[in-house]
């Protein structure tokens, strides 16, 4: 990372605000805004995240969900222990890791699920945005078997062409979609969320040809 990047983050009011009150990430308050304008989790939800590594939304959807709830993590790295989450370490296209997660569970479904999944970043507006997509298709073809009949969903992914193609496949399954920017966002990111709420309970949606052809570059509304 360069030197203006380490500077930023050294200086950014959310990275002092996680260190000071014991977060594993600034992304933690991205989650307390999307749950106080949507409030897709309540206490006592069984919570499936995914990509939780370092764990800063697992910290912050274990809180909400006490006492009886609980929280899945699932990640391909290794994630240090954290009350009220169960961790599985595995890659979530492996049909093992999803058996995992299940078994974690007990065989119910979840409430809500999260990512908050991002490529790594190489600076090509483009493939950075393809990347993000694969990743938002992923925790929905990993994620909708394990999510209950009106269960929500909070995927992240970056601004660009394929955005609208993913929002019009999610409007095949979920009951409103809304997309949402937290204030806790990076000014330079091009990040947002995607929020899905009403799961109509059928499984990932028929994605076609979707991320095989180029779509147009498209700036949504609040939602679709």
């Amino acid at each position: 990372m360069g030197e203006r990047w380490v500077d930023e983050h050294r200086r950014d009011g959310y990275t002092r605000r996680a260190k000071k009150e014991g977060y594993r990430s600034r992304a933690a308050y991205k989650l307390m805004q999307v749950n106080k304008k949507f409030r897709v989790i309540h206490r006592n939800d069984l919570v499936l995240d995914l990509g939780c590594t370092p764990g800063g939304w697992s910290q912050v959807a274990a809180k909400i969900v006490e006492p009886k709830g609980l929280v899945v993590g699932v990640a391909l790295d290794h994630m240090a222990p954290l009350p009220g989450v169960t961790f599985v370490r595995g890659d979530m296209t492996h049909e093992t890791t999803q058996a995992a997660a299940r078994a974690c569970l007990g065989g119910r479904l979840v409430h809500v699920v999260l990512s908050d999944m991002s490529p790594n970043i190489t600076g090509n507006y483009g493939l950075d945005h393809y990347r993000s997509m694969q990743l938002s298709k992923l925790t929905v073809d990993f994620g909708l078997p394990l999510l209950s009949e009106g269960g929500h969903l909070v995927v992240k992914a970056f601004e660009g062409g394929d955005m609208t193609a993913f929002a019009n496949h999610l409007k095949t399954r979920f009951a409103r979609l809304k997309r949402f920017r937290p204030d806790a966002t990076r000014k330079a990111s091009s990040e947002l969320y995607v929020v899905a709420l009403g799961h109509n309970g059928r499984g990932p949606p028929e994605w076609g040809d979707f991320l095989e052809e180029d779509a147009d570059d498209e700036e949504g509304p609040d939602d679709w």
